[in-house]
């Protein structure tokens, strides 16, 4: 008896509240939200007495608690890919790093200076080349080690020099064909890293 009349005067109050609440919001747009919030809880106190007289409250405080715990393991496993995504990120930028390194010293043995370095990694989990090089974007300069290693300006004699005509017609070659140092250099890299010499591009500038 007690059961009954506290579920009916949880009705009552679930009513008159709602009505205030309903009339306090008039025609806001929230009120379509709050009648849905309302009609969850009304479910809910209509249910209670039913969910005490079988004895199902156990059953479901269990679902509850397993509900929650499995909302905590989605956000713990979100977190830990999360942490897992920045030490790989962490990993690749110091690979990354000591390929650069690498081909500084590549570099420096043919006197020249890198400028620029882009490379390209393959870092799809999943995928059969996960780590290997893609591409290697790369621009270097001469070292003039002997003109600023002594301190002496080289007097040169004047010479005159013809004009020179190029043929920059379709069928010429191209000005921007890779020089015998460049080739060179793509070939060592690409025997250093085992890519394709097509994969890596070498810019020399006084070279």
């Amino acid at each position: 008896m007690d059961l009954i009349f506290e579920w009916i005067r949880n009705i009552v109050i679930y009513v008159v509240l709602n009505t205030i609440i309903m009339n306090l919001l008039g025609n806001s747009s929230y009120k379509k939200y709050v009648s849905i919030v309302s009609g969850m809880i009304l479910v809910l106190i209509v249910i209670t007495p039913m969910i005490k007289l079988l004895q199902l409250e156990p059953n479901f405080n269990f679902f509850f608690k397993s509900n929650d715990f499995a909302i905590e393991a989605s956000e713990f496993e979100m977190e830990l890919r999360q942490m897992e995504e920045e030490q790989v990120s962490m990993i690749f930028k110091e690979y990354e790093q000591k390929i650069k390194n690498q081909v500084e010293e590549i570099l420096l043995e043919k006197d020249l200076n890198l400028r620029e370095f882009t490379i390209r990694l393959d870092k799809n989990v999943e995928s059969d080349h996960f780590g290997e090089i893609l591409g290697l974007e790369i621009k270097a300069s001469v070292y003039s080690n002997d003109a600023l290693g002594s301190g002496k300006i080289a007097m040169i004699e004047n010479v005159e020099i013809a004009s020179i005509e190029i043929d920059r017609s379709p069928g010429s070659f191209s000005e921007n064909l890779p020089s015998p140092m460049e080739i060179n250099i793509k070939n060592k890299l690409s025997d250093f890293y085992n890519i394709e010499p097509a994969n890596i591009n070498i810019s020399i500038q006084g070279g």
